[in-house]
């Protein structure tokens, strides 16, 4: 079967003549070159499909530095999706699928990214500057297996498998099967769909994002907008863009068409229930800052495993109400160390900054998932006047009259909120840190999901969190002064937990117990641990505590252990030879996805111990109990 045609879908500004085009293969198609020289080279307006910029992922409580392309496909074994581009001028990259209900799944960030040939260089390494052109592709697995790929149609010679993702994945956390009193209080709530051990219920529907942070803005080359192409399993040949389009119907930038035919949209809607259902906590009232900053819920569509929100809600009218008195908006706060990208004059990363992008923006609030949320403004990082500390002090204007001094020269950043349409509706601040370094224990990803910031031994990012007041203009001081307090990040109270927002408090601790431990939770009441490559476990029980690295974590910790008493591994504690993704830990329920790193096999038989300490009342008893797997 040919295509007839001309395409304009990706390219070159000139008509490229498309008729003719193979849609599908017996073997002879392509006999001559490489994937790429016959699908990106001279036809590659024939086969690329642009992603779009999705300005609901931007500018719907979003940050204003970032552009977000996305694309929706099924996830069908026979297709295989290329994504591929050259890698842009900006801060921060990544190629991040998000499951049928819209949550994320394993990714890959800018500098895990393998260039496509030897040749190329990756920008984003430490100690590598920026030069155009540097080309990249990464595939995404559907679950089919390839056959006999033509000729023509390899891409063995290029760096493309080693940067592959799974589509068929599922998220491995906030399963509300696993949580008894949700499912108690909910008994009529449609089950959480997950997947079996077998992989036999695989996921339906990827959103894909590619998004980047700090494009140098009017430097960015058409090149640089990613596209996709969607290859043929069997051959390894590539489908004309328009075919794949609008013949086989399996991928596109429609969204409505997307979420009505591949995403689940119910799960998205019981997802949302099952967070509002969950508490939000505080630990004391922060008496400097105007607003109580906390950490949002672990689900909101499309956020990234890379990205900690932290948000703060302000008086409805605020703006015309300080404006009426003669009073600014002011914040204060320490600005982590990032990267001096992207830049022109040949500068790098030094892979030691503290965050890779840090950005505050002001939000028209009106409620969650209402699609109606806008940014106004996007603060970045480099944007803040800034001692040799890091310290930072914004005056946001709303109509009262600026002193004079208030000017970088003595310290102060300035934005004025009137210029800006519908200010009048500004009534929230996001704070969001990227990619914090391992080293660096003061970000976002420190507070626990739908928790406050403040405690009182202080702030849990210690002076890294803004703190907000509402000052008269004329008496700002000649030059902005830094607010200092607690040097100490991850200050959890010894021997507490919190309150809810009402009492906000620390309460005694509850005693710790582990009362079950399964794998794929697909109803309540599941238990044990089935045998499989790479396991992911639910442990519930109660006196949990928090986990103080910050969430999502992967790594070994002084928190939790597992332990394979018959192949003689351990994972997950102190320096085992196996570590943990940790994304979920609240008082009485972890989840967690074992790493066996080739040297932790779990076989059906296999005799388990499963251990967790309370991080906050490490003086406790040790949580302990015992598991056998079986058979899938």
């Amino acid at each position: 079967m040919f295509l007839a045609g001309v395409s304009m879908l990706a390219g070159p500004a000139y008509a490229v003549d498309c008729s003719g085009l193979p849609t599908s293969f017996n073997g002879n198609e392509f006999p001559k070159g490489n994937f790429f020289s016959n699908f990106d080279g001279r036809l590659a307006s024939c086969y690329l499909i642009n992603l779009t910029a999705s300005s609901g992922a931007v500018t719907a409580e979003g940050d204003l530095n970032a552009t977000y392309y996305t694309i929706f496909f099924k996830v069908d074994p026979r297709y295989q999706l290329i994504v591929l581009g050259d890698f842009p001028n900006a801060r921060y990259m990544n190629i991040a699928p998000y499951d049928a209900h819209f949550a994320p799944i394993p990714f890959i960030s800018d500098t895990d990214i393998a260039p496509l040939t030897p040749q190329y260089i990756n920008p984003f390494k430490p100690g590598n500057s920026y030069i155009s052109g540097q080309k990249y592709a990464v595939p995404i697995n559907l679950g089919g297996t390839p056959g006999t790929v033509e000729s023509g149609c390899s891409t063995n010679a290029f760096a493309v498998d080693v940067n592959a993702l799974d589509g068929t994945q599922r998220h491995q956390s906030m399963n509300w099967n696993a949580d008894p009193g949700y499912t108690q209080q909910n008994p009529q709530v449609p089950l959480h769909v997950v997947d079996t051990p077998l992989h036999s219920n695989p996921n339906t529907g990827v959103m894909l994002h590619v998004r980047t942070y700090l494009n140098i803005a009017g430097q960015i080359p058409t090149e640089d907008v990613p596209h996709v192409i969607l290859r043929d399993v069997a051959s390894g040949c590539a489908y004309p863009a328009a075919y794949a389009l609008q013949t086989l119907k399996v991928v596109s930038t429609n969204r409505q068409m997307a979420t009505n035919a591949w995403m689940d949209s119910v799960q998205e809607g019981n997802h949302i229930n099952y967070e509002n259902y969950l508490p939000q906590l505080c630990y004391a009232v922060d008496p400097q800052n105007a607003i109580a900053w906390e950490r949002g819920a672990e689900y909101v569509q499309g956020t990234g495993l890379t990205d900690s929100y932290v948000s703060g809600t302000l008086p409805n009218g605020i703006p015309q109400t300080l404006a009426a008195a003669g009073e600014v908006l002011r914040i204060r706060m320490r600005v982590p160390t990032t990267p001096p990208t992207p830049c022109t004059d040949g500068c790098s990363r030094s892979g030691n900054e503290q965050t890779r992008y840090t950005g505050l923006s002001f939000v028209n609030y009106t409620s969650q998932s209402c699609g109606c949320n806008t940014t106004i403004m996007s603060i970045a990082d480099d944007a803040f006047t800034q001692d040799p500390n890091g310290y930072a002090t914004l005056i946001v204007g709303t109509g009262a009259i600026i002193p004079s001094w208030i000017t970088p020269a003595n310290g102060y950043t300035f934005r004025d909120l009137t210029t800006i349409p519908n200010y009048q509706q500004f009534n929230n601040l996001v704070l969001r840190n990227i990619l914090a370094n391992s080293t660096f224990g003061c970000s976002g990803f420190v507070i626990p999901y739908l928790t406050e910031a403040y405690t009182p031994t202080g702030n849990l990012t210690s002076d890294y969190m803004p703190v907000v007041d509402y000052p008269l203009a004329a008496t700002l001081p000649q030059a902005a002064t830094p607010l200092k307090g607690s040097q100490a990040c991850g200050a959890f109270p010894p021997n507490g937990r919190p309150a809810g927002l009402t009492a906000c408090t620390v309460l005694a601790p509850v005693a710790i117990g582990i009362t079950g431990v399964t794998t794929q939770c697909a109803a309540p009441g599941c238990s044990g641990v089935v045998a499989q490559a790479q396991p992911p476990i639910t442990i519930t029980g109660h006196g949990f505590g928090f986990f103080p690295l910050g969430l999502p974590y992967t790594g070994d910790s002084g928190y939790l252990q597992i332990r394979d008493t018959t192949q003689g591994w351990d994972a997950g504690h102190g320096t085992d030879q196996c570590n943990v993704t940790i994304y979920q830990w609240s008082s009485n329920l972890i989840s967690l996805v074992i790493n066996p790193n080739g040297v932790c096999p779990l076989v059906a038989g296999d005799k388990l111990t499963f251990k967790v300490w309370n991080p906050q009342n490490t003086g406790a008893n040790t949580a302990t109990i015992n598991a056998t797997a079986t058979a899938q």
